[in-house]
């Protein structure tokens, strides 16, 4: 890649000796930074205020409405090709790049180099003096391009670190705006594998946030299914606290994840609920909402036996339904104390580990039975119907 052209190629002052941030390189390019200039003299006064602030020049009482000020345009030290044939400028940034690779897969960009341009020589994108303008950030559009640009040993190793999230995002976010069908798939199955593989969520480098937004807008069920199912199960091995799960499904209105997480909150002793300080008032209300819907379905869901679904004894239905009842009375009661009576599932998976273990009453039934507590556990790990115990 060619470095971009100097100042006395007709381009605008990069360097950061130039005397203001918007200097023009030479009298030839003043007739561009006119327009410009007018443009940037009605910002308002908040944005004026901030680019005097970040220029570090003082201000004192009675100096009147700060002076805007033009940016610091720059070339893309990435992307600036001697042989490219278009110009685009992104914000601050400017790119010289080729149009047929701009123009693959599909992108808005094809359909855009077709349109008339009028019959003027100074055609918009054939020099930085007249580029076309596009409102986004630089780092996002580099992040396009390095996708267009990659060699194929660059595009397989990039969904190894969790270093490269952040880049992947930026592609996709950025395919999805342009219209790029493919990249936009292939970023988002790379970002699939890097959740489904990485440790490094919660942490700076994987933004759950980022991902569920990024998987809304692309619409990618498979993504948000992944960052659901990794979210979970790094709560399960502990590398993650039940409240920040609530916190970000709470946020995001997540279902599956609020299940699950005010599930393994309200099993714990009340005062360990919130002992970091996280959940808000309106989340403790939820739990004890939960807390007494939970007590109340165990007490009712113990008081009768459960029902055998299809099933139908080989020997004796009367003595079959007998046992059954009496199974039911001493299992679920059997080891009961250990466990919180909150505690639904913990109850079930008790009782079924009894009827595993019994051998009083041996014989073609007991698989059914033990199949039955099964389906009701799977039943109520669901996390949407978990979630319905502690919606008010």
């Amino acid at each position: 890649m060619a470095e971009a052209p100097a100042p006395n190629d007709s381009v605008l002052d990069v360097s950061d000796s130039a005397a203001e941030p918007s200097m023009v390189a030479n009298d030839a390019f003043d007739s561009t930074a006119q327009p410009l200039k007018r443009k940037f003299d009605a910002l308002d006064l908040a944005d004026e205020a901030k680019n005097a602030s970040e220029s570090g020049s003082p201000r004192r009482e009675g100096d009147g409405p700060p002076k805007p000020t033009l940016p610091s345009f720059k070339p893309s030290p990435e992307f600036w090709f001697e042989d490219g044939n278009i110009v685009l400028l992104v914000h601050d940034t400017f790119f010289k790049v080729h149009r047929s690779r701009l123009c693959c897969d599909g992108s808005i960009f094809a359909t855009m180099f077709t349109l008339p341009q009028g019959e003027s020589a100074n055609v918009d994108g054939q020099s930085a003096s007249m580029p076309i303008r596009f409102a986004d950030k630089p780092r996002r559009f580099t992040a396009l391009l390095w996708a267009l640009y990659a060699l194929p040993a660059e595009l397989r190793s990039i969904n190894h670190s969790a270093e490269n999230c952040m880049k992947l995002i930026d592609i996709a976010t950025a395919a999805q705006k342009y219209a790029f069908k493919t990249t936009e798939e292939w970023a988002l199955s790379c970002l699939v594998d890097l959740v489904k593989t990485s440790n490094h969520l919660g942490e700076r480098k994987i933004n759950p946030w980022r991902i569920f937004a990024l998987a809304t807008l692309c619409n990618s069920q498979e993504l948000r299914q992944a960052m659901i199912d990794k979210i979970r199960e790094r709560a399960l091995q502990g590398k993650l606290h039940y409240s920040w799960v609530v916190t970000i499904g709470e946020s995001l209105g997540i279902p599956e994840l609020l299940g699950a997480g005010y599930y393994e909150i309200v099993i714990q002793k009340p005062q360990q609920w919130n002992t970091d300080g996280k959940l808000t008032e309106a989340m403790m209300q939820k739990l004890y909402i939960g807390f007494c819907k939970l007590v109340t379905f165990k007490d009712t869901l113990f008081s009768t036996p459960m029902p055998i679904a299809n099933h139908q004894c080989p020997l004796d239905p009367n003595q079959c339904r007998a046992r059954w009842n009496l199974l039911w009375k001493e299992g679920h009661q059997e080891g009961s104390e250990r466990i919180p009576s909150v505690h639904v599932l913990g109850h079930l998976k008790n009782f079924a580990d009894y009827l595993r273990r019994s051998r009083a009453y041996p014989g073609p039934c007991q698989p059914a039975w033990i199949a039955s507590v099964e389906a009701k556990i799977k039943e109520l790990e669901d996390p949407l119907r978990l979630y319905e115990f502690f919606s008010p």
